[in-house]
This record gives structure tokens, C-alpha cells and sequence, in this order.
């Protein structure tokens, strides 16, 4: 009866501990989400040409953002890579901008990797989906923004 009452305590304590764990991946995540993530450096880089002049203009002019931000860009163009089906290595730039609905239009390659990579980076943007649009005094606007694609790296 001892190493019964032992054996469901530790089950109890096991299943606690794994459902804490879980919460906090949850909540890690949804963090994460609801900060867009800043900037990390792996896959590929953002950025855009706008930047805020003052304090209070920063709260009202924001970029373009991917939907969920940096780490699920970091994804997209992860999951888009692997299906790309091209091979070489290089980095290519491509720059477009984000009209107050989100739509990408006006995509052109501004550093080139090569017609085959530079061709595959360019679908692979034109494909993304809806971007959260920037904002100019706090109203939806068209902006610029770019996107870095690292292929064979």
C-alpha cells in the first residue's frame, strides 16, 4: 500500500510538473508573439528605410512587420527555403513596400545572388503572406521594408 500511495504521489507530482512546464512554453510564446520579437540574426534580416524622430513619434510611426513578427518570419522563410529547390549559395536583398492593407507591391531585388537565387528570393517574398502595415501619426500607411534571404548558409 506504501509504494502505491508513493508511486501515485510521484505520478501526481510528475504530471504537475510537466503541466507548469507546458504553461510556460505557452506563455513564452505568446510573448513572443505579442512583441513581434526584435531583430534576431539568423535566417534573414528586416529592415526599413523609416525611422522615428522623436519619443512621441515613435508610439505613432511604426515598420512593416511580418505577421507574428521576426521569429515567425525566421520560420516562413525557413520552411520556404527547404521547399525552394535551388541550390548554390549567396545572399540576396530584396526590398518592397507595404501598403496601409498589408499587400506586398513594388518588390525588385536590390542585392543579387545570381538569376536562379535571385529569382527563388523573389517569389519567395512575393508569396508572403499579409504584413501588419506601418503606421505615420498612427494611421496605416504604405512604407518600405526589405528582407535578407541567406541561401546554402
Amino acid at each position: 500500500m506504501m509504494k502505491l500511495n508513493r508511486l501515485l504521489m510521484m505520478l501526481a507530482m510528475s504530471i504537475l510538473t510537466l503541466s507548469v512546464s507546458a504553461q510556460g512554453v505557452s506563455d513564452k510564446m505568446k510573448e513572443a508573439q505579442m512583441r513581434g520579437f526584435g531583430a534576431q540574426n539568423t535566417q534573414a534580416n528586416t529592415k526599413s528605410d523609416s525611422t522615428a524622430k522623436t519619443e512621441g513619434q515613435a508610439k505613432t510611426d511604426t515598420d512593416p512587420e511580418f505577421p507574428g513578427g521576426e521569429v515567425f518570419l525566421q520560420a516562413y522563410l525557413k520552411k520556404k527555403l527547404t521547399h525552394a529547390g535551388v541550390s548554390g549559395k549567396g545572399e540576396v536583398v530584396v526590398s518592397f513596400k507595404v501598403d496601409k492593407k498589408g499587400n506586398i507591391y513594388g518588390a525588385e531585388v536590390t542585392k543579387s545572388a545570381g538569376n536562379a537565387l535571385d529569382t527563388a528570393a523573389f517569389n519567395i517574398v512575393t508569396g508572403m503572406p499579409r504584413w501588419r502595415p506601418g503606421l505615420t501619426k498612427g494611421e496605416p500607411a504604405d512604407k518600405p521594408a526589405s528582407v535578407t534571404i541567406n541561401f546554402g548558409q
